[in-house]
């Protein structure tokens, strides 16, 4: 990507100059009042520990240039220890039972029952009265800070991801074979996958092509829950006459099932389907035209592509019209979320000065060298483009840097142009996105009993699909979930959402 150095330098040179002045104000205030932004004086560095998920065999060394510079921006003397993303939650788990916690850590599962009951018990700091009172922090987004609180209450700081990833990942080229345009209602889209199947899109006189990838992500159909929201169906769970309903209670579900069903019988998808872990594998091969999902996934779709076609091309379309117009499905908009034990920040004053460190992480300069890191040690410019240094110690010096980060708003996109073009899709995707009702509400019989009995459902959608099952053996399937716990779990979200909007 282009961009013009000067700028950038400027920029962040700026915002440095700007933060560090407010940091030092804020360090002329010896306690905080109820929300306020002071901290505690003094001349040292602020000492904090934290404990970080790490997704990588080697962790970010302690004397990382990239860790100097964010300690020397903050002012702070940084404690990190990294555990393995494999085990995290186990050891955080373990670590909240014996109350020696460091001064601020990442929940993976912010929703995971050991958080829960820590935090009703009083563990953690509520963080949402002092947002207000944080220039970066006071922008975080309501409808995120809805998903991640615990009985209306914000206890953490959410690692911002952008809200809708959703959309499809075509071949462009396969368009162009057959003739078609890219597919902006669910009849087109029909129309292309047929086209995919049975029109020959990779010319080389066999019947070997398919027109959507499919496969199981855990107990979920890749690309099913963004067919239901295109069919109009909810994003997980519907607000009904004032009641929350579970989405495959619904009507569009039904008619999302009959859909796959028809692109199963139609040999329109791949009938190994309920056994493929990736779907993704088949597009690779160059045997599918479309994938469903997060369209980040477009690069290293039409990368793998490439390897066997070189003239593949991807495309990305975000917008399909179904019965209640152009909609996408949601996600959560975080990766986990940083909190704040009372058992290790003991006062108003300490707790301000952690959450002033957090304000400047999110400004521009540092979300840059989280991600990228430093000019001259971590990347260059050259021809007033980006290009990463790939020294292996370099490298190493900005391992799982992005763990640091909590808003990403201000981060350049350095990336390809098709990593560019879904970046514009993600915030397009925003204006359209369907939340998920429920998201913010905990049932304990969910936590206890949730992937038993969504078991129920996920195989049933599957066999329906299949033609194993029919409407009636579906409602069997649904009067079984109600009665292993289903019914539990709606009677506890909607006294949840009774109590927050009664």
């Amino acid at each position: 990507m282009k961009f013009k150095k000067t700028n950038w330098i400027k920029a962040g040179a700026l915002l440095t100059v700007v933060a560090l002045m407010a940091t030092a104000c804020a360090e002329k205030e010896s306690n905080a009042p109820q929300g306020g932004s002071g901290q505690e004086a003094s001349k040292e560095p602020f000492q904090l520990s934290m404990m970080l998920p790490t997704y990588n065999a080697e962790q970010m060394p302690a004397d990382s240039s990239v860790l100097k510079k964010l300690e020397e921006l903050t002012g702070t003397k940084l404690s990190v220890s990294w555990v393995p993303s494999s085990t995290y939650t186990d050891k955080l788990s373990a670590t909240v039972a014996s109350g020696e916690l460091p001064k601020t850590f990442v929940a993976l599962e912010p929703k995971a029952s050991f958080i829960v009951n820590a935090a009703r018990s009083g563990m953690f700091w509520e963080l949402g009265p002092y947002l207000k009172d944080y220039p970066n922090l006071s922008k975080m987004s309501e409808l995120v800070l809805n998903n991640i609180s615990i009985d209306g209450k914000v206890y953490g700081l959410f690692r911002e991801r952008d809200l809708a990833r959703f959309g499809l990942m075509i071949r462009k080229d396969w368009l162009s074979n057959v003739g078609k345009e890219a597919p902006k209602s669910l009849d087109e889209l029909y129309a292309v996958l047929k086209a995919f199947a049975t029109e020959d899109p990779d010319k080389n006189g066999k019947a070997d092509t398919i027109g959507l990838a499919v496969g199981m992500q855990g107990n979920n159909i890749a690309g099913f829950k963004d067919i239901l929201t295109y069919m109009g169906g909810p994003n997980e769970w519907e607000l009904r006459d004032g009641k929350l309903v579970p989405a495959h209670m619904t009507e569009a579900y039904m008619e999302t099932m009959k859909f796959y069903k028809k692109l199963y019988d139609e040999k329109l998808i791949n009938q190994d389907f309920a056994i493929v872990q990736d779907g993704r594998a088949v597009m690779y091969k160059g045997q599918a035209g479309l994938w469903i999902d997060n369209m980040l996934d477009g690069k290293g779709i039409e990368d793998n592509i490439k390897k066997v076609v070189p003239g593949a091309e991807i495309d990305l379309i975000n917008r399909i019209a179904g019965p209640e117009g152009e909609r996408t499905r949601a996600g959560v908009g975080y990766l986990g979320m940083y909190m704040i034990p009372k058992t290790s920040v003991k006062t108003e004053g300490e707790l301000a000065r952690i959450l002033t460190y957090f304000d400047r992480v999110s400004e521009g300069d540092i979300q840059n060298m989280m991600k990228y890191g430093i000019e001259g040690k971590q990347f260059t410019i050259e021809n007033e483009s980006y290009k990463a240094i790939e020294d292996p110690k370099a490298r190493a010096e900005i391992t799982d840097g992005n763990q640091f980060m909590i808003l990403q708003d201000q981060v350049v996109n350095y990336g390809s142009e098709l990593e560019q073009l879904s970046t514009k899709l993600f915030q397009d995707n925003a204006t359209i996105a369907v939340p998920n009702p429920a998201a913010p509400f905990i049932s304990d019989t969910e936590v206890e009993k949730g992937k038993e009995i969504s078991k129920i459902i996920a195989d049933a959608t599957v066999k329906f699909i299949m033609g194993s099952f029919g409407e009636s053996e579906w409602n069997a399937a649904v009067e079984q979930w109600s009665k292993s716990g289903g019914a539990k779990v709606i009677e506890e979200i909607n006294d949840q959402y009774a109590k927050l909007n009664g």
